[in-house]
């Protein structure tokens, strides 16, 4: 990855200049689906921060908007036109490897990066491919995958926070 995996190659403003805020409330389906996102991080990789829901318009009527996972600092890297919960989580993991240069979310039985997809009742899940491949767990599940003292320590700091 390079500095064009995030920012235009076309001089001119940055990308992040051309998205608008999703209003809340306006696309239920996209914040449930980074909300689920949002717990996967904040569980994994909270230095991350949490993703917000941009778009970018559409200039031409055959062209659909575009829907964005994007960093606390407006950063991001992919988009789908017709997103769905998996679509969603597959964008925020684009743009957290893309802009961070961070492998996420891994696998941790095999050390690998896994990857966004749909299970067999079409949920959303993070799938590993490594030997024969397995559903790792449902987005929004990566807290119950960790090893025992992370999820307690995890559980602690939950408690902290909520006084």
């Amino acid at each position: 990855m390079n500095h064009f995996s995030y920012h235009s190659a076309v001089p001119g403003p940055e990308p992040e200049s051309w998205t608008r805020p999703v209003e809340p409330g306006s696309r239920p389906d996209l914040e449930a689906a980074l909300a689920a996102v949002n717990r996967d991080l904040a569980a994994t990789l909270p230095e991350a921060g949490p993703v917000r829901l941009v778009w970018t318009p559409s200039d031409d009527e055959d062209i659909p908007d575009q829907y964005h996972a994007a960093l606390p600092d407006g950063r991001w890297h992919d988009g789908v036109t017709d997103p769905v919960a998996d679509d969603m989580a597959g964008a925020a993991q684009e743009t957290v490897q893309a802009v961070l240069w961070q492998v996420w979310p891994v696998c941790p039985e095999h050390r690998t990066g896994v990857h966004a997809g749909s299970g067999a009742d079409e949920r959303a899940v993070w799938w590993c491919r490594a030997d024969e491949g397995h559903e790792l767990c449902e987005v929004g599940e990566l807290a119950h995958t960790l090893p025992g003292k992370w999820r307690r320590a995890l559980r602690r700091e939950e408690r902290r926070r909520n006084g």
